[in-house]
């Protein structure tokens, strides 16, 4: 069975680095989007795990045999991308977008997709749709790929997989703009990302 790793909680386009790229218990409502999108629930619950090949979708091994977003690998040097735009760049961690990126996912059009770094290596991805159809849909795709997930306590709008090697959560905003995120990131370097913002609090709590 595998262990459920720390994957990210809250996050927004505006957002989508406020918390990333700024605090992780932001109270503003951009800034609480970006927790979402940057860090990862946790949970005592561990997905069901298929007995299945891993390059076969439908488990959270396939996480692991992905380890990245169409086709591109998480710990892919920035300088290796084309066509990428600043949405936010905070030193270390900074977030783009991508000049004419295909934002269908099947039937899911999304409104967004973020493509997160920490010390110029390819991170995660954030996707973002609105929370009707495309919504539902998007959640239908993540369970398609990675299994049905597991609800942290407490959080039934949460929805999360943790492999080995990546994870991936889904959270479903319950304000009136009811935007949901999809976001898959790589383990290994989400420790660097942890150790980055525990940096930027220590230098932040210095200012009180």
């Amino acid at each position: 069975m595998i262990k459920t790793r720390h994957v990210l909680h809250s996050a927004s386009i505006c957002a989508v680095l406020g918390c990333v790229l700024g605090s992780a218990a932001t109270a503003q409502t951009s800034q609480t989007a970006q927790n979402n999108a940057m860090q990862a629930p946790t949970s005592t619950s561990q997905p069901v795990v298929h007995d299945l090949p891993q390059n076969v979708p439908g488990h959270t091994e396939y996480l692991d045999y992905l380890n990245g977003f169409r086709g591109i690998k998480f710990g892919t040097p920035v300088s290796q991308f084309k066509n990428l735009e600043v949405l936010h760049d905070r030193k270390d961690v900074k977030a783009y977008s991508m000049k004419g990126d295909d934002m269908n996912l099947g039937s899911v059009t999304l409104s967004q997709i973020v493509y997160i770094f920490v010390n110029d290596k390819f991170y995660a991805v954030s996707l973002h749709a609105d929370g009707g159809f495309n919504g539902s849909n998007l959640l239908r795709v993540f369970q398609a790929a990675f299994g049905p997930g597991a609800h942290p306590e407490g959080s039934p709008t949460k929805t999360f997989w943790a492999g080995k090697v990546a994870g991936a959560h889904f959270y479903e905003d319950a304000d009136e703009h009811h935007e949901v995120r999809g976001w898959i990131g790589n383990l290994d370097i989400q420790k660097e990302y942890d150790k980055v913002m525990q940096e930027s609090f220590t230098a932040a709590a210095s200012q009180l």
